[in-house]
């Protein structure tokens, strides 16, 4: 079920990423940014996570766009809401319809870290929490995940200056994770 363009059914799915990419990140759903571009992450709020990222430690985008598989929780753009401040979160069904693909993804290509962007890939893998108890810190051994908010420029979350001290607490994490792996 996707709701790309307004028509249930024509799905546009959106995810990039290599075979043996040691890092897979996992977003909400594609915004109308990746619809045209068919790149996760191609908008406004990809800008903002490749400045993450190089706060991270990757050299560029391009580079962690080379060892990091991205995919999403929905895989096409469920559509714009109605007051026209925002994109749709994705619902229940589209997830649902989409999570064979993202499970055999990550059977098939088994990353050594995952990192989940948003509090709703947060809650698929790590139950619901607050931001506040997930950010900043690492879960599980092989994949490691680390949660990350979401980079959108409409979520205030990162207005408290607590919750930017988490990020940058992530942001080393991933860096610790990427030098394990470059070394």
């Amino acid at each position: 079920m996707c709701a790309d363009q307004g028509i249930i059914g024509e799905a546009n799915p959106t995810f990039e990423g290599r075979w043996g990419a040691p890092f897979f990140l996992i977003g909400q759903a594609p915004g109308p940014a990746e619809r045209e571009t068919r790149r996760p992450f191609s908008g406004r709020a990809g800008r903002e996570l490749d400045r993450w990222m190089l706060r991270a430690g990757f050299h560029d985008p391009e580079e962690f766009r080379r060892l990091t598989y991205i995919a999403a929780l929905m895989r096409c753009f469920p559509g714009r809401n109605r007051q026209d401040t925002g994109d749709l979160a994705p619902p229940p069904a589209g997830i649902a319809n989409c999570a064979h693909w993202l499970d055999a993804e990550l059977g098939l290509l088994k990353p050594k870290v995952i990192i989940l962007v948003g509090q709703m890939a947060i809650s698929r893998f790590l139950g619901r929490a607050a931001l506040e108890d997930r950010v900043g810190k690492a879960f599980g051994a092989r994949p490691v995940m680390i949660p990350l908010p979401h980079p959108s420029g409409q979520n205030r979350w990162l207005n408290a200056p607590a919750n930017r001290d988490r990020l940058a607490r992530a942001l080393a994490l991933i860096s610790e994770q990427r030098s394990n792996l470059a070394g």
